[in-house]
């Protein structure tokens, strides 16, 4: 089956400067087919499909994936 993952960043203004977040947090919402879903924030990883598979496979076995969306959060 092919999962269709949509990817982001998302920024928080001008804070950022002084208050450094790393560029490996992600958060992960699995969507599935019936309209359920799990959020992830805080997920570690090196990149968007590591995020990916992370967040899938925490919610494996608890529904049928329809789509993945991941958001990098910088």
């Amino acid at each position: 089956m092919v999962h269709v993952t949509l990817e982001s960043k998302l920024s928080f203004g001008q804070s950022r400067s002084r208050h450094q977040v790393s560029s490996n947090l992600y958060r992960v919402v699995i969507n599935g087919e019936d309209g359920e879903y799990y959020e992830y924030d805080s997920i570690e990883a090196e990149s968007f499909s590591e995020a990916c598979r992370k967040g899938q496979a925490l919610a494996h076995g608890m529904m049928d994936v329809q789509y993945i969306e991941v958001y990098q959060i910088a």
